[in-house]
């Protein structure tokens, strides 16, 4: 694969290490356990589960769901998101970004930051990150993120000045995330990236103590960090692959924070020494139907399975209690925060359960229900308890289908070949409806070098472009032309009104041609034991335990 090609390669591969995260609990999901730490002069250690261990502590390489929520500990950004998910509010920036024009942003630096060895943060540092991750050459997988940035400039000893290749709607929230963290420019240079990402020198509120590969990844207090020392000893996040281990350790005192499954969710609630909280993850979850090869190549087989299914039922065969439905492709917290029209495309493209009109669609394919089905799922519950009903209901029909566990690898290879019929899909986006579209839908053919000549094309969307191509499909292609063109304009569109418009046309435009069988988007049930003070997890937090809206403490 050329370097030019890594962008959208990645952004496939991101998916299924976000999904390793994603419901197994809370923003820090997972597992752990070992003895209670000595207090030293703060407050204690906030012992942690996480269900992986850390690949890379570079945030500039992570692909790890869990490290991109640890990583603003270690690390520090030009802005930061507000808890609520309302806003971003300066960090690294001493005050708000100027405009200079539509594609030129000037940023003051504080000049009271120093990074975990002593060395002043300067702009220079700044201009480095931001420019390292933009450089195609470097492979980053958060260079999708960063591509509306041409160019960041060192113009002052402690000023910044962004250039951009097009206006972002997405650009603060890039800058408050980990897709923009800073590091030293010196160190990381003298290092190279492979030391620096076991070695990390960061300027965030903690910093790498020790890491036990496997088994746990210690941070301990900066008692330098420029908005003071957090009352906390350190932070330790504990490898535990199993979540109900973890909530064993939970439940006993042994650590601070762990995921709660959907079967443990009550006898949590019920405990006096555990508070629960229920996050959205901001993630969707279902099918991606091949529109290229197969069965489904026919637009009527594919709407045949929006009244093959219930969706309540794929819902609760995936999750349970711990997941709500998603619409258009989107999650409910978006559709919320945005207010779109949810009842209308529910009435639309969501139709109730119906076998005999399933069955219509699928003899006006050519199809019948003679005709065999092989869902690929990935290991896990949710993926395989979805897969499982939605094999039940093609069994109900008389149509054959099976259900193949297979393994991250072989499904990844799978998505760049095409060989499925059906697979179990997810994405981890955010509160914004550019996280679901720009990522999924798009036609990545029109992306700055295209793909690799050993990829078929743009699995996310189950080969949909490339299909209608093949078939010389022109009123599709008309439509879906129309959807690459817009998917991109809104990301590049700062006023949300517009925006909204572009999204409620994207949906319609997207839909009929139901490359995708939407389920529902994850929600994490995370416990927190009630000897941790002055900390409230939320879907939106960056450096939870300490930020300038609260400082966590433990409470023995």
């Amino acid at each position: 694969m050329s370097k030019e090609d890594t962008t959208s390669d990645i952004d496939r591969r991101r998916f299924i290490k976000s999904t390793a995260a994603i419901g197994a609990a809370g923003l820090f999901a997972g597992c752990v356990g070992s003895d209670p730490d000595e207090p030293g002069d703060g407050s204690g250690t906030f012992r942690i589960a996480t269900s992986d261990e850390v690949e890379t502590f570079d945030p500039r390489m992570n692909q790890m769901a869990w490290y991109s929520t640890a990583a603003h500990y270690l690390f520090d950004s030009l802005l930061m998101m507000e808890p609520d998910g309302s806003g971003t509010v300066p960090h690294l920036a001493d005050g708000e970004l100027e405009e200079v024009d539509e594609t030129t942003f000037v940023a003051d630096i504080r000049d009271d930051v120093t990074f975990h060895n002593g060395d002043q943060l300067t702009a220079e540092d700044v201009a480095y990150s931001l420019n390292w991750v933009r450089d195609p050459d470097n492979d980053s997988p958060n260079l999708s993120n960063v591509e509306f940035l041409d160019e960041a400039e060192a113009t002052g000893e402690f000023e910044v000045t962004l250039h951009l290749e097009y206006q972002s709607a997405l650009m603060e929230r890039t800058l408050a995330g980990m897709n923009a963290a800073i590091v030293p420019m010196d160190v990381a240079e003298e290092m190279g990236q492979e030391e620096f990402g076991q070695n990390p020198i960061g300027s965030g509120p903690f910093e790498l103590a020790n890491h036990d590969p496997s088994a746990s990844v210690e941070l301990t207090a900066n008692e330098d960090y420029f908005l003071g020392e957090p009352a906390l000893d350190g932070l330790e996040y504990r490898v535990i692959p199993e979540t109900e281990v973890g909530y064993v350790e939970l439940s006993t005192g042994d650590i601070h924070q762990s995921g709660v499954t959907e079967a443990l969710l009550d006898e949590a609630q019920e405990d006096d020494n555990i508070d629960v909280y229920q996050l959205d993850n901001f993630d969707f979850q279902g099918f991606l139907v091949n529109c290229l090869d197969g069965p489904f190549e026919d637009v009527r087989a594919r709407e045949a399975l929006q009244y093959l299914v219930d969706y309540d039922e794929l819902l609760v065969g995936a999750v349970g209690e711990l997941g709500s439905r998603n619409w258009g492709h989107m999650p409910q917290g978006v559709i919320d925060a945005w207010d779109f029209p949810a009842d209308e495309w529910e009435e639309q493209y969501y139709p109730e359960q119906d076998h005999d009109r399933a069955v219509e669609l699928f003899e006006e394919a050519g199809l019948g229900t003679d005709f065999d089905v092989e869902i690929t799922s990935q290991s896990g519950e949710a993926t395989t308890g979805r897969a499982t009903v939605l094999q039940n209901e093609f069994e109900e029909v008389g149509i054959n289908a099976t259900v193949s566990e297979i393994s991250d690898g072989e499904w990844l290879d799978s998505l760049d070949t095409g060989d499925f019929d059906i697979t179990t899909y997810g994405w981890g986006g955010n509160d914004d409806p550019d996280g679901y579209y720009y990522h999924m839908f798009r036609d990545t053919a029109n992306d700055d070098g295209g793909m690799s000549d050993d990829v078929v094309g743009h699995s996310s969307i189950g080969y949909l472009y490339e299909g209608a191509r093949e078939r010389g499909d022109e009123e599709t292609l008309e439509d879906l032309e129309r959807l690459d063109e817009i998917v991109r304009a809104a990301r590049q569109t700062t006023d949300r009104d517009e925006r909204y418009e572009y999204y409620v046309e994207a949906v319609d435009l997207l839909m009929p041609l139901y490359p995708v069988l939407g389920v529902y988007s994850a929600e994490s049930a995370t416990g927190v034991h009630t000897d941790v003070q002055d900390y409230e997890p939320s879907p939106f937090g960056e450096q939870e335990a300490f930020n300038q809206w609260q400082e966590a403490r433990i409470d023995d």
